[in-house]
């Protein structure tokens, strides 16, 4: 049997079509970011039989008479005696347990039932993800339409508040006591128009005649 050659050829190429079982395929499952424990886990696969009927191409038996050291024809004959002799089994209630694929037994429709094997163990390892801090270490930072270094925004933020004026505080204060005074000079003198006018009895000025008499 070539279990172990077809297993090499599904791992590199990602699918295997097999007649009368159907298709193989290897599907790869992105690395994922383990948060509680600070990594990041390796990618994972999974096996899949799909009920594709792909004829293999010539390409396939190539690589499989090349891995069985024998010529493409040998390796076309053989490859259909396994596809054969593995549906009879399958067909006859056998139960297959293929290494590094899964089991393969007869399902209640006469079809061929696969459970993939658990691919969760990668032979990748995990990474550690530590968060890294760098103190003072600039990288660039979108302001509005233009990007400025982290550099740049820390000093612009760290710049001393300019001095206040405070005229208008002062204005304020005498505008105050302004009206303090008038309210206080209109209490004490009442509300009348003359009250705001001038008290003094005006005198006029004595006329001194610059007229002369002529001869």
């Amino acid at each position: 049997m070539m279990y172990s050659e077809l297993y090499q050829y599904l791992i590199q190429h990602k699918q295997l079509p097999v007649p009368g079982i159907g298709t193989f395929l290897l599907e790869r499952k992105a690395a994922t970011i383990n948060f509680p424990e600070k990594r990041i886990d390796p990618p994972t696969y999974t096996i899949s039989l799909q009920s594709l009927l792909n004829t293999p191409s010539n390409s396939f038996f190539n690589w499989l008479g090349a891995a069985l050291h024998v010529s493409d024809r040998d390796a076309v004959i053989r490859f259909n005696d396994f596809a054969f002799d593995l549906k009879k089994q399958i067909t006859g209630g056998d139960i297959i347990n293929w290494s590094g694929v899964g089991q393969l037994s007869k399902g209640l429709g006469g079809d061929v039932k696969f459970v993939p094997l658990d691919c969760q163990n990668s032979l990748e390892t995990f990474v550690p993800a530590d968060k890294v801090v760098r103190e003072k270490a600039e990288h660039m930072v979108r302001v509005g339409e233009d990007e400025r270094t982290s550099a740049e925004m820390t000093e612009y933020f760290n710049q001393p508040e300019a001095a206040t004026s405070y005229w208008w505080a002062y204005a304020l204060v005498v505008a105050v006591l302004s009206v303090i005074f008038i309210g206080w000079y209109f209490s004490k003198h009442g509300v009348d128009i003359s009250s705001a006018a001038n008290g003094k009895r005006l005198i006029p000025a004595e006329t001194i005649d610059t007229r002369k008499v002529l001869p």
